[in-house]
């Protein structure tokens, strides 16, 4: 392989993914009170859900060091591989500045083999353009191909969730306790999506996954996948929540390149369990 894949542990891509695709996940750092863990190498899906039904205060996050990053472009530029970066959006994280920081600290002709991307998005919605940039690479393509075909799905990304429970978007302030009291009251729940870097509420539904597949129903209907593209199912440390939805929409989704992500500690911290949701490419108008 000629073109290093790499990204940060935010594209919750999960245990084994380094072996899987051939790529470099670095680690962000995960602390619960006085203890910090590095994301998804010291603290699994499992064991970040279970402290988080037990605390107090939301989990923060922090980016990997500058020294990480040198490292590790170090390795690659040495095996005479080019790097291509695909990182969490900038709004959401310094790891993407912290990375082309780090490039510049390289001579001119290795800057020129290093391509780091924002990718504008986080969770699945970032694993999916690591698993779309393998696919690339596997074919072939440079680095410069493979940062045009991300730069082209990046604005196509469509990601939904829904909630099983308030309390966590209550606890980390994107909720008052009015709205709390009246979604519980009322059965209600958020619909949200990952765009250009932000979250936002698109849709309040009934509080079950079978009315969040009826409105993700007509979503996908009004905005068709790309047939040649990836689509992802996220959970939140619940695989079975993904069955269902892969059965409802076995005919409306591409079905060769499906995979399973459960929601890691950024996104996690704020949905927690029960969560899921999906993350595909829209067809190009």
């Amino acid at each position: 392989m000629h073109v290093a894949i790499m990204t940060d542990s935010t594209s919750d891509l999960g245990p084994g993914a380094e072996a899987l695709f051939q790529i470099d996940v670095i680690p962000l750092m995960v602390t619960f009170g006085d203890e910090v863990f590095r994301d998804g190498v010291d603290l699994t899906s499992g064991e970040f859900y279970s402290r988080l039904s037990k605390a107090d205060a939301l989990p923060t996050t922090s980016q990997p060091s500058p020294a990480v990053f040198h490292d590790l472009f170090r390795k690659r530029l040495d095996e005479g591989k080019d790097v291509v970066g695909i990182f969490i959006a900038s709004t959401l994280s310094g790891t993407y500045q912290t990375a082309v920081m780090t490039r510049s600290r390289f001579a001119p002709e290795e800057q020129e083999r290093i391509t780091i991307i924002d990718s504008r998005h986080s969770t699945g919605n970032l694993g999916l353009l690591v698993i779309e940039a393998c696919r690339k690479r596997d074919l072939g393509a440079g680095a410069a191909a493979i940062r045009d075909h991300i730069l082209d799905l990046i604005p196509r990304l469509r990601l939904y969730s829904t909630f099983d429970t308030l309390k966590y978007l209550r606890m980390g302030g994107r909720l008052s306790a009015a709205a709390t009291v009246a979604g519980n009251l009322l059965n209600i729940t958020p619909v949200v999506t990952l765009y250009d870097g932000k979250i936002s509420v698109v849709a309040k539904i009934r509080r079950s996954p079978s009315s969040f597949r009826k409105w993700l129903k007509d979503k996908i209907l009004g905005e068709p996948p790309d047939p040649g593209s990836t689509a992802v199912f996220l959970h939140a440390d619940d695989l079975a929540l993904t069955a269902p939805m892969r059965e409802e929409f076995k005919l409306l989704l591409p079905q060769e390149s499906t995979y399973d992500l459960c929601l890691g500690a950024v996104i996690g911290a704020h949905t927690g369990p029960g969560a899921h949701g999906l993350v595909y490419v829209a067809k190009e108008k």
